[in-house]
C-alpha cells in the first residue's frame, strides 16, 4: 500500500499544490486546524508523508505517530549544526555569532570590504537573508533587534550566476533543477556530484534525506549555498514523479526499521 500524504496547502508554498495535483489521493491539512493540533484520521499501520510549510510540518512532527510523516531534523539543519561537516564546501569565509554581537565585529577587516551577507542560523528565516553595506547595517539590526539572542551567520559576499536545488536520499541525487527563477534548467552532472558530496557527509551524521542548494559563481566555481530538508522545501522544476517516489521510499524504509 502506498503511503498516505498529508499536504499543507498554502498560497505562499506553491509546491504543495503541485505535489497534491500529481498525487490525487491526499489528505489536506488546514493551517488553522494544525495550529489547534487537530489532524486528519489515519488508518492504523499506514505509512505517512508530509509536505507543506515549515510551520505546519514542525507541528506535525510533534504529533504522536503522525510525526513519522516528517523526515526533517530541524535541529540538525541549523547552520551551527551542519557547517562543521561541510564548511570547506561553502567556498567563503563565514562565522556564527549572536545577533547582538554583530555591531561590535570588525567587519571590514574580517571580510576585506564594505559589504557582508547575513542570514539566520535557522532555516525558519527569522529575518530576511541578504547583502548589507556595513555603513548602513545599524538600522537593519535595530529593525530585527527582537532576534538579538539568536545566532546569525555573517559571511563574505559571493555573486552567483546560477543556483541549483538538489534533492538527495541516502547521499545520492534524486531530482533537482535550477532555482528560483524560471525557466528551470536541469542540474549538470558536476553539480550533482558536488551535491552528493555534501549529502554523503550529512548521511554519515544520520540525515538520510536533504536538500542541497548549490551556487555557481561568476568563475564557474561551485559553492554550497545551504542545506535544507525535504518536507518544507520548494521543488521548482524538479521531476515531481522522482520526488514523490523518493519520499514514499523513505517513508516505507522508516516503517521497516
Amino acid at each position: 500500500m502506498r503511503p498516505q500524504w498529508l499536504i499543507d496547502l498554502d498560497d505562499d508554498f506553491p509546491g504543495a499544490a503541485v505535489v497534491a495535483a500529481a498525487l490525487g489521493d491526499v489528505l489536506i491539512v488546514e493551517p488553522h486546524e494544525a495550529m489547534m493540533g487537530r489532524w486528519p484520521d489515519i488508518r492504523e499501520g499506514r505509512t505517512l508523508v508530509g509536505y507543506g510549510t515549515m510551520a505546519t510540518m514542525t507541528r506535525l512532527r510533534r504529533a504522536p505517530r503522525l510525526g513519522e510523516a516528517v523526515f526533517d531534523d530541524y535541529a540538525a539543519l541549523r547552520c551551527s549544526a551542519y557547517y562543521r561537516h561541510v564548511y570547506d564546501l561553502l567556498g567563503r569565509t563565514a562565522v556564527l555569532v549572536p545577533f547582538s554581537a554583530v555591531p561590535d565585529l570588525p567587519l571590514r577587516r574580517m571580510f576585506d570590504g564594505d559589504r557582508v551577507f547575513l542570514r539566520s542560523d535557522s532555516n525558519y528565516k527569522l529575518f530576511p537573508a541578504g547583502v548589507h553595506t556595513i555603513a548602513e547595517l545599524g538600522d537593519w539590526l535595530r529593525i530585527y533587534d527582537r532576534h538579538r539572542d539568536e545566532l546569525v551567520v555573517v559571511s563574505e559576499v559571493v555573486t552567483f550566476e546560477r543556483e541549483y536545488r538538489c534533492f538527495c536520499r541516502n547521499g545520492l541525487f534524486v531530482c533537482g533543477s535550477s532555482y528560483p527563477a524560471e525557466p528551470y534548467l536541469p542540474v549538470p552532472d558536476h553539480v550533482r556530484v558536488f551535491a552528493e558530496t555534501a549529502a554523503g557527509r550529512m548521511l554519515a551524521q544520520g540525515s538520510t534525506m536533504v536538500t542541497v542548494d548549490v551556487g555557481v559563481d561568476v568563475d564557474g566555481v561551485l559553492r554550497l549555498v545551504e542545506l535544507g530538508g525535504v518536507n518544507s522545501w520548494g521543488i521548482y522544476g524538479s521531476d515531481i514523479a522522482d520526488f514523490i517516489a523518493a519520499m514514499e521510499a523513505e517513508s516505507l524504509a522508516r516503517a521497516d526499521v
